[in-house]
């Protein structure tokens, strides 16, 4: 297992052979920690095993709550994306009762409770009742956010019972950041607040610009199409709307469920469907092809702790197109790197759209800029550097 001084990337999720788990979140964030010259490990669920090829270390959910199980480790501390869940509070207080260090990232938009943002926090609810296939999702949805609001104890407690065993709480944007740190302040777990840093997701390393190709007039948009919170026909609407109104641009759009994509299409004019490109789900290696191409990702969801594809665009040089109200879209947008919509309404997000292309169109975006500039805060190694920093500065402040 790994030696002292070497840090874990931690998951309480059940580990899969195929290189999804390497490519985002927890497993990425280990390849980080390697790249920066650390024996790190992923921990998730599994078979009892440990594996240097690839670097992983499996268990089972009562291993994880048992701090000798950590101690045999021998790490220095754990970095566990476990979205600051109730249920896995005692995971978090094991690594600590083990002796080890713990950073505790929340993978969200800041929306934890519906005690900041009653309506945001039923509306994504909602969606993931329906995604569920949930019988009468409004009414579960409903009653959750009814009795989260009326009793702490139902979560916003075991929330921070989680998170009172970090010493750094990561969260996805500098907008999520302060919805979160309003709750933990209205709580009046000032602690915690002041323990909540904004460290991104990580993107592999291979997105990144390439000059050799050519930049179209074209937008992008991924996403699984038969979950509720990618919202299918408002994507259809706007992408129709759009080239409706400029005949050179086109578009592309990747995703599983494309059926349900093309059916939404099929409801345009043939004129303005023709210029889009629907592909079904693609590979990471494909889709950098796509957006090394495109000018600009497009997003029209309703909910996103963070949206990967728009990160991955960044550091291939693309910009961004999406709703103020997803927190990461305006951290995304920050650097002339993109356009945000005022909300989600059709005509907001066509015009922001429209906006975005017009910039491109005159000379406002610099897609080698904009990689260099994002790249320098999304690859792995970037984000596990920040987290080590963030680490020393509690170490620091010990001595």
């Amino acid at each position: 297992m790994a030696s002292t001084g070497n840090w874990l990337a931690a998951t309480p999720l059940p580990y899969g052979e195929n290189l999804t788990h390497w490519e985002r979140d927890a497993g990425l964030t280990c390849l980080g920690l390697r790249e920066l010259g650390q024996d790190a490990r992923l921990v998730a669920q599994g078979t009892p095993a440990v594996r240097t090829d690839p670097p992983l270390i499996l268990g089972s959910l009562r291993d994880f709550q048992n701090p000798e199980w950590w101690r045999r480790t021998r790490a220095e501390g754990v970095i566990l994306t476990a979205g600051g869940a109730p249920r896995y509070a005692p995971i978090a207080h094991a690594i600590r009762d083990a002796g080890l260090r713990l950073i505790v990232r929340l993978d969200s938009d800041g929306y934890k409770s519906p005690r900041t943002g009653f309506r945001r926090f039923l509306a994504w609810q909602h969606c993931y009742y329906r995604d569920q296939g949930k019988p009468f999702p409004q009414l579960l949805a409903l009653a959750k956010a009814l009795v989260f609001r009326g009793f702490k104890s139902a979560h916003d407690a075991g929330l921070c019972a989680h998170l009172e065993h970090a010493e750094v709480i990561t969260i996805e944007s500098p907008g999520a950041r302060e919805v979160l740190c309003q709750l933990l302040r209205f709580l009046d777990r000032l602690d915690l607040a002041d323990r909540v840093r904004f460290v991104p997701h990580p993107v592999p390393d291979y997105f990144r610009y390439d000059s050799a190709r050519a930049r179209r007039k074209q937008l992008l948009a991924a996403g699984r199409w038969d979950s509720y919170f990618k919202d299918t026909p408002k994507l259809a609407r706007v992408l129709g709307e759009v080239l409706s109104r400029d005949p050179e641009c086109s578009a592309v759009v990747a995703g599983s469920r494309d059926d349900l994509m093309r059916a939404e299409l099929a409801r345009l004019p043939q004129e303005v469907t023709r210029r889009v490109q629907v592909l079904g789900y693609v590979r990471h290696g494909e889709l950098l092809t796509l957006l090394q191409e495109s000018q600009a990702v497009l997003c029209t969801s309703r909910s996103e702790s963070f949206h990967l594809v728009a990160a991955q665009g960044l550091c291939c040089g693309c910009s961004v197109v999406g709703p103020a109200e997803l927190p990461s879209f305006v951290y995304f947008a920050s650097q002339d790197s993109g356009t945000v919509a005022p909300d989600r309404s059709d005509s907001a997000m066509v015009t922001a759209a429209q906006a975005e292309l017009s910039a491109w169109a005159a000379g406002r975006r610099s897609p080698a800029s904009i990689s260099a500039i994002w790249r320098a805060q999304l690859t792995a190694r970037a984000m596990a550097g920040e987290l080590m920093r963030l680490a020393g500065e509690v170490a620091g402040r010990r001595v």
